[in-house]
């Protein structure tokens, strides 16, 4: 069976008038693209501080604890006599850093109240 074909057009859809005043919806639009925003990164400062170990025994770990807070970071470990290495540390409030030190033999030491902008030398002696 041979028979005529015949395709089906759509009538074109003339072009929806272009409306002067803002659509509703424009503040939606606004409000989206403001809850896509990337979120801003916080900047955090950091200092370079040259930590030496001027005893005769090893530095186990030396910590670090920024004035009025309670939890430590460790900064420093197995440091050995003598030695000396320079570190980053975070600063996001204050410079001011209470320091623990604990060494191979069992010893400890303790620094409060150190501003680690002021002085970046950390020299751990007897």
């Amino acid at each position: 069976m041979i028979g005529a074909a015949s395709a089906q057009t759509a009538t074109p859809v003339p072009p929806a008038p272009v409306a002067s005043a803002p659509s509703a919806a424009a503040p939606v639009a606004k409000a989206q693209k403001k809850l896509h925003k990337k979120p801003q990164k916080k900047v955090m400062s950091s200092i370079v501080v040259m930590v030496t170990n001027s005893r005769s025994v090893a530095l186990s770990e030396l910590d670090a604890t920024p004035a009025g807070e309670t939890l430590p970071k460790t900064i420093v470990s197995n440091l050995a006599p003598g030695q000396k290495i320079s570190v980053s540390i975070a600063t996001v409030k204050s410079c001011v850093f209470n320091l623990h030190g604990a060494y191979a033999d069992g010893s400890n030491t303790d620094s409060t109240s150190v501003d680690l902008c002021k002085d970046k030398n950390v020299n751990l002696v007897e």
